[in-house]
């Protein structure tokens, strides 16, 4: 019986599914197949109960998902271990949204590596509502958003900064006021996001129609759309400080509305935290105090 079998064994149960854990472990689907086949083979018994296209654990499943459990806690914990003098070593799994990846973590991450040179680091950017899913199938160790406050009872989470957002045109624009938007073109980042969703339920309680507007996946090219009068959006101020500077872009003022997003810092309440993971915490948040990270 190997770790890997018992990591492929326990994903496919958290997952339901072994696409799925062949895609989050980043193995064939063949191999997580030949682990559960091993496992079984071994115990002589089933794990699941195969129902056309759906999957449930069997009894000896459920009984060996336990052991499985407690059996990689302590295997990562062994993982991470750091003695006496020794460097610090481990794995760190870091989900983060888009804007701070590219205007706040570099100078966090610059500072971590250059302390603790012998932890691996990877990092992903994806929509905040993702990045905790995955925070809940322990796909990753931490994950830093951008949002709406969040409360997740399954997750612990740390406010690291309060995030301004503003209404931008191009730096000519006439309007001076979002009341004044009816009409115009919207610039909405791609359907899901936390930005389009409060921008969408913002426009929508003031009365302005949306129908013409225009949806980007990439915030650079919102920000080049915007500059070039494509239209109107609502960004993170850290995200367009300099353009507003450059007088490209000019804020439109939303009456004496307060549109405030928060840097938000999650890991789930069960994850076990090596001394890699809380070094980690410690420093976002030491350089997250008040406004911007």
């Amino acid at each position: 019986m190997e770790i890997r079998q018992l990591q492929s064994f326990k994903t496919v149960a958290e997952l339901n599914s072994f696409t799925k854990a062949a895609q989050a472990l980043q193995y064939s689907q063949a191999s997580i197949t030949s682990h559960i086949q091993q496992l079984e083979d071994e115990l002589g018994a089933s794990l699941f109960d195969r129902l056309g296209k759906q999957i449930q654990l069997t009894a000896v499943g459920q009984e060996l998902y336990l052991y499985a459990v407690e059996l990689l806690t302590a295997y990562s914990k062994i993982k991470h271990m750091s003695l006496g003098g020794a460097a610090m070593k481990g794995e760190l799994r870091i989900g983060a949204a888009e804007t701070l990846t590219a205007y706040k973590l570099g100078p966090v991450l610059a500072k971590y590596k250059k302390s603790y040179p012998e932890v691996a680091i990877s990092l992903i950017n994806d929509h905040c509502h993702l990045l905790r899913e995955r925070l809940h199938k322990g796909e990753l160790d931490i994950a830093i958003t951008l949002e709406p406050k969040v409360s997740d009872p399954q997750l612990a989470t740390e406010i690291c900064s309060e995030e301004p957002l503003v209404i931008v045109g191009e730096g000519g624009h006439s309007i001076k006021t979002i009341e004044e938007a009816k009409g115009e073109c919207f610039i909405f980042s791609e359907k899901n996001c936390s930005l389009r969703c409060f921008f969408e339920a913002y426009l929508a309680e003031k009365g302005v129609d949306t129908h013409n507007h225009m949806e980007f996946t990439s915030m650079e090219t919102m920000k080049q759309c915007v500059v070039s009068g494509l239209g109107i959006s609502l960004m993170p101020y850290i995200s367009v400080e300099a353009l507003l500077r450059d007088k490209k872009m000019k804020i439109i003022k939303p009456s004496s509305d307060n549109l405030t997003f928060y840097a938000q810092l999650s890991y789930h309440k069960n994850k076990w935290l090596s001394k890699a993971h809380r070094k980690f915490i410690e420093m976002v948040l030491s350089e997250g105090t008040g406004p911007g990270m």
